[in-house]
């Protein structure tokens, strides 16, 4: 057998043996090979789909740019929610008209159109210092407007779905109706509904009618201080604003109480109830400032100066009362009127919300004439003029000029205002405790001083123990007698009901001056000027009290500060002049003789200028 095995081989046979071995070593290498290339491919492969370093930027700036354009979808719809949060105006709807009129070109549209333009113009003459916010059912600025229906989803149809559903918007529609006597105009609001009708041909009327009628229904407030201020209907406007205060809410009782009583005062012309109404309010709503204006206003045209400065502290106490006007008013209580006419004159260029020209002028003048500069309050009171039709009257006006002839002691110019007090209590007959504060000092005091002291004692007795400035000039008035313990005593009683104000003092001064008792005298400027640091007239007083104990030198510094307070004071540069002669410095008090003569002072101040220049 081994032989065969081996004849086999020799004839040409494969051995199995050798033949795996071949066959193993050729798959190993084909293998190999197969890897190889596949591992080739897949570098090319790699290599092909591999991004480049712009590819990736550009999949980051795609990235970017898809998540910017989602912010800047979801902050648009935010932001037009939000909107339509706050959204408050009034939204018109075209009226539904016959056809008649259509075809004449009154469409609906149109009639629409009318009406928002006519409550456009009342909104717009409506003054008023009241914020928007305040209303329960409040319009903005251009926020009256006519909106068409459309079809189709777009922004405009959103933000209409977003603001009736999230907003405050007042929405208005209305038909005009054909009837045997004309048309009737109906207009509806959530609030209700308001109907006008006429002949045909007064359409035009008849809109303006009706948007008046929406005005008052939907913003009573607004539409009543538009009577009051605009059209001069205060006995309209003052029952609007009576049911408001009574039967409104928290907020419109805020409001409505102040403006009642300003109503009632302007119709029925009786200040004393108007004083009583406000003190009525304030007591209502203590935290409301509305009342805080007027109040204080009445009061210190009573004289009740004491009272008002109180007031108006609590006022400026509270957070959002606080205002430059406000305490510029308390600055003019206290006699620091410099300060008080920076603030004016600022206000009369900037202008002041719910206040006319003409309050503002007066302001103005009121601080002139306290600084003693009668010339610029003459020229203050010129402007007022052009002002009248601002809700001053022509006799209201020219009783402004009392106050400049009175600071300027032309007593027989003070006495020829009577004609012009009779006027105005002729007007106003329920005005007569109003006119009393405001003539009897200036006229009982021009009397005393022309000498007929029993015209004055009975011009000043029907003056209350309530009136500052009537104590003052009882005082003054017994001094010009001669009769001292009758002046102290009413000196006495003013300081006792002004004892936080600086004038009864400062006018105990000037009458300690004349007794010659300058020590007394000093001792009332010191307690004025504590009072009041930035008054001029006690720190004047001051100077000459030193003068008079022959301290010249120290005087000189009272005057400068003076000046600080009114610049243009005649009386004041004349002293100034002769406290610097006595001083030894002539040159100086030729500068100042010379101010003093450009500036306003009393006969008796020009012969003292004359002997004091030439002395």
């Amino acid at each position: 057998m081994a032989e065969e095995a081996n004849s086999s081989q020799a004839e040409g046979g494969l051995d199995p043996v050798a033949m795996g071995a071949v066959l193993g070593r050729a798959s190993s290498a084909v293998d190999a090979e197969l890897i190889a290339y596949l591992r080739d491919q897949r570098h090319h492969l790699h290599r092909q789909l591999r991004p480049s370093i712009w590819e990736k930027w550009l999949g980051v700036f795609l990235r970017v740019a898809t998540a910017c354009v989602g912010l800047a979808f979801a902050g648009g719809v935010a932001w037009m929610v939000w909107e339509a949060k706050h959204s408050d105006g009034l939204k018109v709807q075209p009226f539904s008209v016959p056809p008649t009129f259509a075809e004449r070109g009154l469409t609906g549209e149109a009639v629409a159109a009318r009406v928002i333009d006519r409550l456009s113009e009342l909104q717009s003459q409506t003054n008023t210092a009241r914020p928007a916010r305040s209303y329960s059912n409040a319009w903005g600025d251009k926020a009256i407007k006519l909106e068409i229906p459309e079809t189709g989803v777009s922004l405009e149809e959103l933000d209409a779905w977003l603001r009736a559903k999230f907003g405050h918007e007042t929405s208005l529609s209305g038909e005009v109706v054909r009837n045997e006597s004309g048309v009737t105009l109906t207009a509806r609001t959530p609030d209700g509904a308001v109907s006008v009708s006429g002949a045909q041909s007064d359409i035009e009327t008849l809109t303006g009618k009706l948007a008046e009628a929406i005005y008052r229904l939907t913003q009573p407030y607004r539409y009543a201080t538009y009577l009051l201020r605009h059209e001069n209907r205060a006995a309209d406007a003052a029952p609007i604003f009576k049911q408001l205060a009574l039967t409104g809410d928290a907020e419109e009782r805020r409001w409505s109480y102040n403006m009642w009583a300003v109503a009632t005062e302007t119709a029925t012309g009786d200040t004393d109830l108007g004083l009583r109404m406000y003190m009525e309010a304030h007591r209502a709503v203590p935290d409301a400032t509305t009342p805080f204006p007027p109040m204080v206003g009445v009061l210190t045209v009573f004289g009740r100066l004491e009272e008002a400065v109180r007031f108006q502290k609590e006022r400026l106490a509270m957070p959002v009362a606080s205002s430059p006007r406000a305490t510029a008013f308390l600055a003019k209580l206290m006699g620091n009127y410099a300060d008080a006419l920076a603030t004016d004159r600022d206000l009369i260029r900037t202008g002041l919300a719910g206040y006319s020209a003409s309050v503002l002028l007066q302001a103005v003048l009121d601080d002139q004439i306290g600084m003693h500069d009668l010339s610029a309050a003459r020229a203050t009171w010129a402007d007022m003029h052009p002002e009248l039709g601002d809700g001053a009257s022509d006799t209201e006006l020219r009783l402004l000029g009392l106050r400049i002839v009175m600071a300027a002691e032309d007593w027989r110019a003070v006495l020829a205002y009577a004609g012009d007090v009779d006027t105005y209590l002729k007007q106003r007959p329920r005005n007569r405790h109003r006119a009393l504060v405001y003539s009897a000092p200036p006229f009982s005091l021009a009397q005393a001083h022309l000498g007929d002291f029993v015209a004055a004692e009975r011009s000043i007795a029907p003056t209350r123990a309530d009136c500052y400035p009537c104590l003052i000039a009882r005082a003054r008035i017994a001094e010009m007698q001669g009769q001292r313990a009758r002046a102290d005593f009413w000196f006495t009683r003013a300081t006792e009901a002004g004892p936080s104000l600086p004038f009864a003092f400062e006018a105990e001064g000037r009458a300690l001056l004349g007794r010659n008792a300058p020590d007394q005298a000093i001792a009332r400027f010191t307690v004025a000027n504590q009072k009041s640091p930035h008054f001029a007239d006690p720190l004047e007083g001051w100077g000459e009290a030193l003068m008079a104990r022959n301290q010249s030198h120290l005087a000189l510094a009272k005057f400068a500060e003076a000046e600080k307070y009114a610049p243009n004071w005649g009386r004041l540069h004349l002293k100034w002049g002769e406290a610097l002669t006595y001083a030894g410095k002539p040159a100086d008090a030729k500068a100042h003789f010379a101010r003093a003569a450009a500036l306003d002072l009393t006969p008796a101040e020009k012969a003292e200028l004359t002997r004091a220049a030439h002395g």
